[in-house]
């Protein structure tokens, strides 16, 4: 159970600060795009690519994207020092969830977005329960 969570943690961390990176650096409607591109490849999607996204925006998605890269780093940090960091995983995954959850509400509110990010808002919605039950039994095992 540990080593998946644990790997879990990692993949989710190294995601996070390798799109930190790439918004930071190359902007958030570029990181988007090759998101879409990616996906369309991947599942034969003929979703248009998302619509361009004005300077406000770009300027805001790169603030949060520093946010997103910290995330990442405490979770990579929980993966590699989990006897000591494991506490952090509901707190984790309590945020994972809440930004899925702010997908939703942007479904429900202005409309649907590519597919590619609604299937990432999936992702956030069901990650973050394994990720806790992952925990809760590592935790439990200790003690048996």
């Amino acid at each position: 159970m540990t080593l998946t969570l644990r790997l879990l943690l990692a993949l989710l961390g190294a995601a996070a600060v390798l799109i930190c990176v790439s918004i930071m650096t190359a902007g958030a409607q570029a990181t988007a795009w090759m998101a879409e591109k990616l996906f369309s490849e991947l599942t034969g999607s003929q979703a248009p690519l998302s619509e361009a996204w004005p300077p406000t925006m770009d300027s805001e998605l790169r603030f949060y994207a520093a946010l997103w890269g910290a995330y990442g780093a405490v979770s990579l940090t929980v993966a590699r020092d989990f006897a000591n960091r494991g506490s952090l995983v509901p707190w984790l995954a309590g945020v994972f969830f809440l930004g899925g959850v702010g997908r939703l509400l942007s479904l429900i509110a202005i409309g649907p977005p590519h597919p590619f990010f609604t299937l990432l808002m999936w992702v956030e919605l069901a990650l973050p329960p394994i990720l806790v039950l992952l925990w809760w039994r590592s935790l439990h095992r200790q003690f048996l």
